[in-house]
């Protein structure tokens, strides 16, 4: 089974856009059978929360298809972030006076086997007559 492992956040200082650069950098290494196999795997790059009863979703940073390979592979993702997005604990406000609470955010690499679907669609729905009364 395919692993991942040395997932590193790391978090920037806030931009003038009250924007932060966001970069997860991790390896994942893939068996010998799922590379002779050419496996696919989804791949999703997360930022959670860390929270004491659940912990949140903030934002994906990546959603996508990555095909086994020999050996290991070192992976990077980066993205500027609001910061608005990384506020998962809200500061609390009295009187004026504000009280910041502090922010737990970390990454979450997942890889899960691809499994092909079937799926359909319908076009939209004309209406008319198409025997002898409408001619």
């Amino acid at each position: 089974m395919a692993t991942v492992s040395r997932i590193k956040l790391k978090i920037g200082d806030e931009d003038r856009n009250n924007r932060r650069l966001v970069t997860v950098t991790y390896r994942v290494c893939f068996s010998r059978c799922e590379a002779m196999a050419g496996s696919v795997f989804r791949e999703k790059v997360t930022l959670r929360g860390d929270d004491p009863i659940w912990d949140d979703h903030l934002i994906t940073l990546r959603n996508t298809c990555l095909k086994s390979t020999s050996g290991c592979i070192d992976r990077k993702v980066s993205r500027r972030i609001s910061s608005s997005t990384l506020d998962e604990d809200a500061d609390t406000i009295i009187l004026g006076w504000v009280i910041g609470n502090k922010d737990e955010v970390y990454a979450r690499v997942a890889l899960t086997p691809f499994e092909p679907s079937s799926t359909r669609g319908d076009s939209n729905t004309i209406s008319a007559d198409f025997g002898p009364a409408g001619s």
